[in-house]
């Protein structure tokens, strides 16, 4: 069985993180093959946006637990690179990527979510940033994306705890965008990811570049990588094309 599924159809490309009977565990094996997934994404012309989910009842559940057994200050460290590595590449991938946080996102999991552009919840979803209670610390970007996207109050209070905490929480935090009925979930997830596949697909890359480059840049920078940018999305003739199809339907 394939620890990571891969599909591409229709400019959307969906990763299924695979191993249900671990709670889609996120072993060195599996980022791995996460990495890869995106290698062959970017890879693809025809992907706009990216749906990352979990088989089984969760999202994904962070570590092998029982990895900490045989951990030491080195390879603790190497782990922490390759996850900040990998989930860098997918902050920075050329598609719109949504996490769809189907079951529990804990740890390494909640992580993930957090290097997505979009995050969106069923009602069964569970989150928490359990390292504090191992006696540990996130080590895959959780202290430096959480603080950004839930305020630095509540992602202390995440961080320091370690308390599981439900989807409504996220929402209301700002963590997740969206929460939908289990039965529902997936048709909305899918229905939003060809929504945005739809509208690109260079300028849904040039818009992610802008908020997430200009989130360090001054307004100035940021204001001349927007105007670059907008430059850009004219090359390939396709404002002028859907403005010319927009106008003979007027007509």
């Amino acid at each position: 069985m394939d620890r990571v599924v891969l599909d591409i159809s229709d400019g959307v490309a969906k990763i299924t993180l695979n191993t249900p009977d671990t709670y889609n565990a996120l072993t060195k094996e599996m980022i791995e093959d996460l990495s890869g997934a995106f290698s062959s994404i970017e890879e693809d012309p025809s992907a706009v946006v990216t749906v990352v989910t979990g088989a089984g009842k969760a999202f994904a559940a962070g570590a092998d637990i029982s990895t900490f057994l045989t951990s030491d200050q080195e390879s603790s460290r190497a782990m922490s690179k390759l996850g900040q590595k990998v989930y860098e590449r997918i902050a920075g991938s050329k598609t719109a990527v949504i996490a769809a946080v189907n079951g529990a996102a804990f740890g390494g999991g909640l992580e993930l979510a957090a290097c997505s552009d979009i995050r969106l919840a069923s009602e069964k979803a569970k989150f928490g940033a359990q390292e504090a209670a191992w006696g540990l610390l996130p080590g895959w970007g959780g202290t430096q994306r959480l603080p950004w996207l839930v305020g630095r109050s509540n992602a202390m209070k995440i961080l320091l705890t370690g308390d599981i905490f439900d989807a409504d929480d996220a929402y209301r935090m700002g963590l997740v965008s969206d929460v939908y009925p289990p039965d529902e979930f997936m048709d909305k997830v899918e229905g939003l990811a060809k929504k945005i596949a739809r509208n690109g697909p260079d300028n849904i890359y040039y818009i992610k570049r802008c908020v997430s480059e200009g989130a360090s840049y001054t307004t100035s920078a940021g204001l001349a990588l927007e105007n670059e940018s907008l430059g850009l999305c004219f090359l390939k003739g396709i404002p002028k094309q859907r403005a010319e199809t927009f106008l003979n339907k007027k007509k």
